[in-house]
């Protein structure tokens, strides 16, 4: 997710802040994920979609009120925000997609390589330059999503080229954010990445409607709510904290992954699978450190938070 980012503040107390902030929306993501990946063993797709975006809404639509930013909607790209929902859209029902036929754990290490991805495409698509190093780190992470994925006849049902084209989406949206930041508001950049996806699932379930039980409508607010939540926390670590310190906690996404697979649906990492893991996070590492020392003194990388639809405190 890419937001408004800053440095923090000296002392420790900022950085512990960040940390926790951190640590706390890489758990509700997973939380988000957990119930989606329960729900769709019951319910279509695209009422998973309709209602998470619709929640998900709901919930930045009253941060934004409480916070009394509505002047922060503004805005004088339009072409560009529905650019991004399509991406939105795109990146939303490939990894639900992908989340359904994999282990939990495996779409999760899948969209690590997301950072990855954005390095390689910012030369490119962004004119920034990219150096050996991070050349360099960009080839191992590829390696490592191929580890993961494991290329066989059976690819194209397995979920994970779902999983791939959902992880590239989400770098373009940390690429387009990236681009509009200096002109667009992250509360723009959040808000309206939702409503399209939201309406092509409302279309979407009218014939695969299933009347959700009440344990069901509380997964669905579980997943849209910690969706939004996540966001918020998320930004709210980085203008705590340097990102070369609260990045890593990140990866505790990982734990978490692999303990809800195996405490609910048995699923267990194989070796070849934590291999895969540990090179593209490891590649992930290396490109933040650079990317950081490459940047000019009070500027923090803006392409490695786990989305980028993050409403900072500070939109204009």
């Amino acid at each position: 997710m890419t937001g408004t980012m800053t440095q923090a503040d000296g002392g420790g107390r900022p950085i512990r802040a960040g940390i926790a902030y951190m640590a706390l929306g890489v758990f509700l993501m997973t939380g988000m994920d957990v119930a989606a990946k329960w729900l769709l063993d019951t319910y279509s797709l695209s009422q998973l979609v309709f209602l998470r975006c619709a929640v998900s809404m709901l919930v930045i639509g009253i941060f934004v009120l409480i916070r009394g930013k509505r002047r922060a909607l503004y805005t004088r790209r339009p072409g560009w925000h529905l650019l991004r929902a399509i991406m939105m859209s795109l990146a939303t029902f490939s990894f639900f997609y992908a989340l359904h036929l994999m282990p939990l754990a495996n779409v999760v290490i899948i969209a690590f390589a997301a950072p990855v991805i954005v390095t390689a495409l910012s030369g490119p698509l962004l004119g920034e330059r990219v150096g050996v190093w991070r050349w360099s780190a960009v080839v191992i992470g590829f390696i490592g999503v191929i580890i993961v994925v494991r290329p066989a006849p059976g690819l194209i049902g397995s979920g994970a080229l779902p999983a791939v084209f959902a992880t590239f989406m989400w770098a373009g949206l940390s690429l387009t954010a990236r681009k509009l930041s200096a002109s667009e508001s992250t509360t723009a950049l959040s808000l309206y990445l939702f409503p399209l996806p939201m309406l092509i699932g409302a279309f979407g379930s009218i014939d695969s409607w299933v009347a959700p039980t009440g344990q069901a409508w509380l997964l669905f607010v579980i997943c849209g709510t910690f969706g939004g939540l996540a966001f918020v926390a998320i930004n709210a670590a980085f203008r705590r904290a340097p990102a070369t310190v609260i990045v890593p906690f990140e990866y505790t996404g990982l734990i978490w992954a692999i303990a809800a697979g195996m405490l609910i649906w048995q699923e267990l990492p194989d070796v070849a699978t934590m291999v895969g893991a540990a090179i593209i996070v490891s590649s992930g590492l290396v490109i933040l450190y650079r990317e950081t020392r490459s940047m000019a003194p009070g500027h923090v990388p803006s392409d490695f938070a786990i989305q980028d639809v993050v409403p900072a405190e500070d939109d204009r």
